[in-house]
């Protein structure tokens, strides 16, 4: 049976079960910080299972995109490990319970996909008789295929009846296949539980009927719940009869297309390159889906693991023989693969392989620097008389900068430094346990945070915006820091919620209204608005009485700051139109701010704007702004909005039915925020910034209206003033700009080259004035103004005489200081050290520094103190060799 099939089957097993078919999560959780990564498929519906929920079923069935990264180091190793899989999942909230999910679970597992009852174990928890019942009686399973398991093993979460979390859990039962005789461990107590390949747990069942308290007891909760997850791989490998779950149908086309680019056959009698290119499969999956939803490579939190994902699948491939950038032609193949279930994914391939390939140069750039990186390291370690190396600086070159430790180590054997293992370790240690704890459920999954406090009891709001600035409402909750109060006071800062109102919740990049409600013998200043799923809530500065649960108010937002914003965010669209027509298609929105003053816009692209094309962008948004375009607005079912043509933001999540806003011919995008009602409106656009923030990633800063139009002048009245000055009229200041630029030029060289021949000069002079002290030519001078390049020059004619010698240079050049000190091999293989004296002159300095033995450079920051260091730098160099001058 195909993958695809299967999923699908799952799918529709359950619909005709009355469960409804719910789209996959994104991989970034959405208003749930105790997560980096969706890593099961409960995690969204959270609110459903403390009935809190307002989706409208109680019974739902899903194929959920996962991450996982806890187990990174396995991945490729063991035939099931990934970070990237799809869970397919049912989930009942308050609605069955175990008498059906049990039976459920076997009719699929027997008769659709028809896997043999006598290939098939299962565990329940030691504790649950109920499920065992079940499974005996009214399944039929025979009690020898039944295994009663520990807390560990067969509850949610592991070991919560004596280690926790409190709040919601329960037991779990697990269905097993059996893979034979061949595939067991051969320990004579192998059996359902035993870590080996024999008894592969493809499916859990979690019956979650507990609500754990501070003294460890178990209370039966008010609603069970029904929470299941099945692995689409796992599950396919075991009816396709493969090896491992790199060898079902997803993943052939993937293993032919990198077989082909890495010139290497994927050979299970090659253990080790097996699980290279294994990796490499299960990390393009993993990189291409969290771009796809919005996770590009970066420095920090998620992206953090993105690029750590992608470089190890760069460095499997560099092993592998392969020296450039690869990873990147793979993503259309994972796109072709999996456009069934996830066609944006085939759609934006072209633009997730650019971001992929520009990482890709990114991370062989630094490798490129590895080498650089690693000596300064172990110099450094040197210099501060170590003769361990550092396990947590091991580390940090291992896992920032992707040095492996096969080449640390032989590196440090040469320099005679021995490697903190244990440290290294430990480092190691701490990041897969944080790394592990961002993709984990949280222990703390099911506290609601402020929101929580009032879900479930208070309804959604219903937002008036679109039509109206101002309207009554009626007041449903007030929230002091996370505590629910019943009234608020003049001077109190609180959130409210209210039935209805006009204010936009902060979303899509615009920010939120403000505003003010009043009351009879009340007023409040709103300063924010903020929108968490479908609530909206009002940041409140009581101005005037007080507010009360069940008040009725009128709210009304600053309209003309509202209008400010519309400006903005009309602006946007216009403004991706203008770059998609100019730069092209692969442009896609990743980021912006809508703000009255100005607008900020992220985009995907992978060189910097020129000039001209700034230019004409702008000059884009201004030709549409006089054609006046007017704004339409329609609420279409997504998958009609996507094909009708509107552009969506990357990795934004949508609802079953979203907003279409479109201007004339050029602009159709899904959006929620608040628009002007013609374009005209924006009166006049701007560019004022164009940069780099991220690997394939420009922002735009501009603003518009009366703002664009302040900007525009000032800058032509400094463009006059400054042709003023010249004495030239305005429109020859380029031309004139150039030309002085060039005589500046013109005039730089000159004085280099002077001050080269000032430096020759100095230089033999200094060589022909060389002091001999038994036999050593000893050079120490002070040459002020002087740069380090400099000082390298002067030192040339001393490093050429046939005698040993010691030179000493050091320059004071605007306070700070350059120092120099070269020493002959011969005196070197005496035991004087340039590195070890210019680090200690340079320490009298307020610097520091360091280099080769036989040359070595630093610098200080305090020149008054040249003179005492280059004093004590000679009278240390011939205290070394025995002499005195």
């Amino acid at each position: 049976m195909k993958t695809d099939e299967l999923r699908e089957r799952y799918l529709r097993f359950f619909e005709r079960h009355g469960h409804t078919i719910h789209p996959s999560d994104s991989l970034i959780p959405e208003n749930d910080p105790s997560l980096l990564f969706t890593g099961a498929g409960m995690n969204q519906f959270k609110d459903m299972f403390l009935g809190k929920g307002n989706l409208p079923f109680k019974r739902a069935t899903t194929a959920q995109k996962c991450l996982r990264t806890g187990d990174v180091e396995r991945v490729g190793r063991t035939a099931r490990h990934h970070t990237f899989f799809e869970m397919m999942g049912n989930f009942s909230f308050g609605d069955y319970f175990k008498a059906e999910a049990i039976p459920w679970a076997w009719e699929f597992v027997t008769k659709e996909l028809k896997v043999p009852p006598d290939r098939l174990y299962v565990s329940v928890y030691k504790d649950d008789q109920e499920a065992f019942d079940i499974w005996e009686k009214k399944v039929g399973v025979a009690a020898s295929r039944l295994s009663r398991l520990g807390e560990h093993d067969n509850f949610w979460p592991a070991d919560a009846p004596s280690q926790g979390p409190n709040g919601p859990c329960g037991p779990c039962s697990e269905i097993y296949f059996d893979q034979g005789p061949s595939f067991s461990c051969g320990a004579p107590d192998c059996a359902v539980g035993c870590d080996c390949d024999r008894y592969v747990e493809f499916w859990n069942l979690v019956f979650t009927q507990f609500d754990r308290q501070k003294d460890g007891s178990l209370p039966p909760l008010p609603q069970k719940n029904i929470d299941t997850g099945l692995g689409l791989e796992r599950c396919a490998a075991l009816l396709q009869g493969a090896p491992s779950n790199f060898d079902i149908d997803l993943f052939a086309p993937l293993k032919a297309e990198l077989e082909e680019i890495l010139h290497v056959k994927y050979d299970l009698s090659h253990a080790e390159r097996t699980a290279r290119m294994r990796r490499i499969l299960d990390h393009v999956r993993a990189v291409g889906f969290c771009i796809m939803d919005g996770a590009l490579p970066s420095n920090e939190g998620r992206g953090y693991v993105v690029r750590k994902i992608l470089r190890l699948a760069v460095r499997d491939g560099m092993a592998l023989g392969c020296r450039e950038p690869f990873l990147h032609r793979l993503i259309p193949t994972v796109g072709s693969v999996m456009k069934r279930p996830y066609p944006d994914l085939a759609k934006r391939s072209d633009t997730i392989s650019r971001y992929v390939e520009a990482e890709e140069h990114r991370f062989l750039e630094t490798l490129e620097q590895g080498d650089a990186l690693l000596k300064k390291a172990v110099a450094d370690a040197r210099a501060a008389n170590l003769t361990t190396f550092p396990g947590e600086e091991a580390f940090r070159l291992y896992d920032t900068y992707g040095i492996p430790l096969d080449m640390i180590e032989p590196f440090l054997a040469e320099n005679r430094l021995a490697l903190d293992r244990a440290g290294f370790d430990r480092a190691k240690r701490i990041q897969e346990e944080t790394s592990r704890a961002g993709t984990a459920i949280s222990r703390d999954i099911f506290s609601g945070g402020q929101i929580g406090q009032v879900k479930g009891s208070v309804p959604v709001t219903t937002f008036l915006g679109y039509e109206k600035a101002h309207s009554p409402a009626g007041i449903l909750a007030i929230l002091k820091g996370n505590r629910a109060i019943e009234t608020a006071f003049e001077g109190d800062e609180v959130t409210v919620l209210l039935d209805q109102t006009p204010f936009y919740g902060e979303s899509g990049g615009q920010q939120g209204d403000t505003g003010r409600f009043t009351a009879p013998g009340a007023e409040a200043e709103i300063i924010d608005t903020k929108r968490v799923e479908d609530y909206i809530l009002h940041v409140a500065k009581v101005r005037k009485g007080s507010l009360k649960v069940g008040q009725n108010i009128e709210a009304a937002i600053d309209a003309a700051r509202r209008s400010s914003l519309a400006r903005s965010h009309s602006a946007t669209h216009v403004l991706q139109a203008a770059l998609r027509t100019i730069l092209g298609s692969h442009v896609e929105q990743a980021g912006s701010l809508v703000a009255p003053d100005r607008l900020r816009f992220d985009f995907s692209h992978f060189a910097a704007l020129s000039p001209e094309e700034v230019a004409k962008v702008e000059q884009y948004v201004n030709d549409r702004v006089c054609e006046n375009a007017p704004k339409h607005v329609e609420e279409l079912p997504l998958a009609e909005a996507k094909a009708s043509g509107a552009i969506s933001f990357f990795g934004e999540k949508y609802g079953a039915k979203v907003r279409v806003v479109t201007f004339g011919d050029f602009s159709k995008e899904l959006c929620g925020g608040t628009h002007l009602s013609r374009v005209g409106s924006i009166g006049y656009f701007r560019i004022t910034q164009e940069t780099s923030i991220g690997s394939g990633i420009r922002r735009i800063e501009a603003v518009t209206g009366p703002e664009a139009v302040r900007r525009a002048g000032q800058t032509t009245a400094l463009a006059g003033r400054a042709a003023a000055s010249l004495n030239i009229p305005p429109e020859r200041l380029p031309d004139r700009v150039g030309e002085l630029l060039e005589e500046i030029k013109s005039l730089r060289a000159e004085i280099a080259k002077k001050k080269a021949e000032e430096a020759r000069a100095s230089a033999k002079s200094l060589a022909d004035k060389a002091e001999t002290v038994n036999g050593v030519k000893v050079v120490v001078a002070r040459l002020d103004g002087m740069s380090m390049e400099d000082l390298l020059a002067c030192s040339d004619p001393i490093k050429k005489m046939k005698e040993p010698y010691v030179c000493a240079l050091g320059s004071a050049v605007e306070g700070k200081v350059n120092l120099l000190v070269c020493v002959a091999k011969t005196l070197v293989e005496k035991g004087l050290d340039a590195g070890a004296l210019v680090r200690e002159a340079a320490k009298t300095c307020g610097g520091g520094g360091g280099g080769r033995k036989d040359q070595a450079q630093a610098g200080g920051k305090d020149a008054t103190k040249l003179d005492e260091a280059l004093g004590q730098l000679k009278k240390t160099a011939l205290a070394k060799l025995g002499m005195t001058s």
